[in-house]
């Protein structure tokens, strides 16, 4: 007997098929789509550190040189809620994607059987990531 190819999923979520298993055949595709997304999300994170670094440097640079000019207007305000924003930006990546990946990672070596959080990921968890986010970096903090 021929063994159906699932693209898409095994159930009805309209999401790529994260969770396989040893013997699926697409494993190594759907690993190499994980290590990417893994990648991206550590690569975000580390370009928003740098960002907060470059930031606060900038913000040090402004503050020593509006002491030496009489003006001693610090500004902290502006400083603190950037460093605020990239800390929920980077805590919300990581809270959304994080526990996905390590999901995925167990259910493929068949440590668990996830199946019943992929319905869980794909319409709760990742979609509350790209809500978010537009949030964060307009209207809060």
């Amino acid at each position: 007997s021929s063994r159906k190819i699932h693209f898409y999923g095994n159930d009805g979520v309209c999401m790529f098929k994260f969770f396989v298993k040893n013997d699926d055949p697409q494993k190594l595709f759907v690993w190499s789509v994980i290590t990417i997304i893994f990648m991206c999300v550590v690569i975000i994170s580390l370009c928003y550190v740098l960002i907060n670094l470059r930031a606060q440097k900038s913000h040090k640079t402004v503050q020593v040189m509006m002491a030496k000019g009489g003006n001693h207007k610090p500004g902290n305000d502006h400083a603190r809620r950037l460093q605020r924003k990239i800390t929920w930006i980077i805590a919300t990546d990581f809270i959304c994607w994080i526990p996905f990946l390590i999901t995925c990672f167990f259910h493929s070596l068949e440590v668990v059987d996830a199946t019943f959080l992929y319905s869980v990921f794909s319409i709760v968890i990742l979609p509350i990531n790209s809500c978010v986010n537009p949030l964060i970096y307009d209207t809060f903090f």
